[in-house]
């Protein structure tokens, strides 16, 4: 079943460590596998992510194998672990269309 995830980033961090992230995971040109839709932006004075994705798996991989390296590897293990406030809600999708 498809899910949605809504990152919300720690106080501090928003689109300049987006930004670092994602391009040190060549996230533009190699889109995760089980990807359907991402976006990103600031809502509530918060740096936020909305991603959909085929499966929970597919989520659970591209954090596992991809994002949490790139994080590490841009702003280091201590910061990484010290983002006590940031917040990941899953929904799940009951439909989504791709004109």
């Amino acid at each position: 079943m498809a899910i949605g995830t809504i990152t919300r980033f720690s106080q501090g961090l928003g689109a300049q460590q987006y930004d670092a992230v994602t391009e040190k995971m060549g996230f533009a040109n190699e889109p995760p596998e089980g990807l359907i839709f991402h976006s990103a932006g600031e809502l509530e004075g918060r740096f936020q992510v909305f991603n959909v994705w085929q499966s929970r798996e597919h989520f659970d991989q591209f954090t596992r194998e991809r994002l949490r390296p790139a994080q590490v590897a841009v702003m280091g293990e201590e910061r990484v672990a010290a983002m006590p406030d940031a917040e990941i809600i899953e929904v799940p999708i009951h439909k989504y269309l791709i004109p």
